[in-house]
């Protein structure tokens, strides 16, 4: 009967076969190790570009619920522009007012500072000018309608008016530019 703690004796023969064998195994090892290691990347990668869309879904709903709103928004901001004689009917449209501004922010709507900042055609929309008299060029200064990020993208571009060089400093800033163009300082 055969012992069974019994180990079979290595023979100096028997040692090239079990180094493969070894190395054999190593390899396996290493490959099954990098096989986990892909799939750990593919499912990093997976669970990003789901959070990515679920991102991109979630924003692309509330564009959709914030644009009407907005657009709401407006309407009662130029109703308590025009003033009202009724104090109750305007302390009313007030709440209302109020109360939508408050669902616009909780919703991640953020207005995008527009006067007195200098002109970004990626987040205002140039509806007029007007001689840069009091404000120098380029700078807005008159918001038509607000404008507003959601997740630091733009939902709505302002609506505004720009200061614009008067044309006298317009024709001497086209003089210079037309000189530094040449290579010259004229002017």
């Amino acid at each position: 009967m055969a012992d069974a703690h019994h180990i079979p004796r290595t023979t100096e023969k028997d040692i090239p076969a079990l180094e493969q064998r070894i190395a054999e195994l190593e390899r396996a090892r290493a490959d099954e190790h990098q096989s986990r290691l892909r799939a750990l990347a593919d499912f990093e990668n997976y669970r990003r570009r789901t959070e990515r869309e679920a991102g991109g879904a979630r924003r692309a709903g509330q564009s959709e619920v914030l644009l009407p709103l907005l657009e709401v928004r407006d309407n009662l901001e130029r109703a308590l522009a025009a003033g009202s004689t009724d104090s109750a009917f305007l302390r009313g449209v007030e709440a209302i007012a109020e109360q939508l501004r408050r669902i616009v922010t909780s919703l991640g709507a953020v207005p995008i500072p527009s006067i007195g900042t200098p002109f970004d055609p990626r987040l205002h929309e140039a509806v007029g000018t007007v001689p840069a008299i009091d404000h120098p060029p380029d700078t807005v200064v008159t918001e038509v309608r607000r404008g507003f990020l959601l997740d630091g993208a733009v939902l709505r571009p302002a609506r505004v008016v720009v200061a614009q060089s008067t044309s006298e400093d317009g024709q001497r800033e086209a003089h210079l530019s037309h000189g530094v163009r040449r290579g010259t300082l004229e002017g």
